[in-house]
């Protein structure tokens, strides 16, 4: 049986990646030099390292046997195609290396889960920090960035993974009339900032999606001004950054936003 290129495999690879994954954008490149028949998976929040290796495991053609210090073949077989025609066979492919990244988005809301259960708290920057149980998931005891990596990790990212699947299941299962009603009478999000209120977002319907997206931003509803805000947020310089990931996850879920940023006072 004939070998398929790392080059072809790595493309078939983010194809299936794309399409087992949709909105995640992904880094799939074949290693050079002496690790030239690996290839390396890179990714940004989204799936877990052990969902994106359910799809990578059948496309290695080698795996490494550090008993007997040498490669061993998988003998999977993969389908590429290769100008045009499907070719199958043996993938020259030794191993994957997978890397999730972790967003600053990610990482403020963990911190916002650790201030929660830490009586409001602010986390620190520096040191080292007890083990603590958020959401019931054990901590354990670490440097402060390292503390908030995992919670990110452990907790927010699959979090909003599974809201995110349930919102695109839901999305495909409406019926395609019911999708173009909904967008006629959609109603419009204001997401803003002021010094006064902080982070806001205005508009929201109940059952409209966007109380899952805020919460996994970490905002809270205030009953009094029937608005969602980002707590810690007021007299606070607006964080652009926080306010575009916020937005793209609101649109992404079929709402309408309008984000308003103070303008900046004048300079003499």
């Amino acid at each position: 049986m004939d070998y398929i290129d790392t080059k072809h495999v790595a493309a078939e690879l983010r194809n299936r990646l794309k399409d087992a994954f949709p909105g995640v954008k992904f880094s799939v490149r074949k290693d050079t030099g002496t690790a030239s028949a690996w290839i390396s998976v890179r990714w940004t929040d989204g799936p877990s390292p052990a969902e994106v290796e359910e799809l990578t495991r059948p496309m290695q053609g080698a795996q490494f046997n550090g008993m007997e210090d040498r490669y061993e073949s998988t003998d999977n077989t993969v389908t590429v195609t290769v100008k045009g025609r499907k070719v199958t066979g043996r993938p020259l492919v030794n191993g994957i290396n997978t890397h999730r990244d972790v967003s600053d988005d990610a990482l403020k809301a963990a911190a916002v889960l650790w201030s929660e259960a830490h009586d409001a708290t602010e986390p620190p920057t520096s040191g080292m920090l007890d083990a603590c149980v958020i959401d019931g998931h054990v901590i354990q005891e670490n440097w402060a960035p390292q503390q908030m990596w995992q919670i990110a990790s452990d907790v927010v990212l699959p979090q909003r993974w599974a809201a995110a699947k349930e919102q695109s299941a839901a999305r495909a299962a409406r019926p395609v009339n019911a999708r173009k009603e909904g967008d006629e009478g959609a109603q419009e999000l204001t997401l803003q900032h002021t010094d006064e209120d902080g982070t806001t977002v205005t508009g929201t319907r109940l059952g409209d999606g966007a109380a899952d997206v805020l919460k996994r931003h970490g905002f809270k509803w205030h009953r009094k001004n029937q608005y969602w805000y980002a707590p810690g947020s007021r007299h606070q310089q607006a964080d652009a950054a926080f306010m575009d990931a916020v937005a793209a996850d609101l649109r992404a879920t079929d709402l309408t936003v309008t984000t308003a940023l103070p303008e900046l006072a004048p300079t003499d």
